[in-house]
């Protein structure tokens, strides 16, 4: 259960998207890592892509908001 107190740096669900999203826009997976990641966690590419995909959203949709909560 998470804390009323809670602070979007102690919100792992949020943190992780973050960290997926700028690792993606940093140019990141290469092919290696993507080969790795891919036997690694026995996802085919496009499972991981989907996971990248999936952490931009959730990322995007925070940032909203954010944003919302500002103005």
């Amino acid at each position: 259960m998470k804390q009323k107190n809670e602070t979007l740096w102690d919100n792992d669900e949020v943190q992780f998207a973050r960290l997926l999203s700028e690792l993606e826009m940093a140019g990141a997976p290469t092919e290696q890592q993507m080969q790795d990641l891919q036997e690694s966690m026995d996802l085919c590419e496009s499972e991981v892509r989907e996971l990248f995909l999936r952490a931009q959203i959730l990322w995007t949709k925070q940032k909203q908001k954010i944003l919302f909560k500002k103005e």
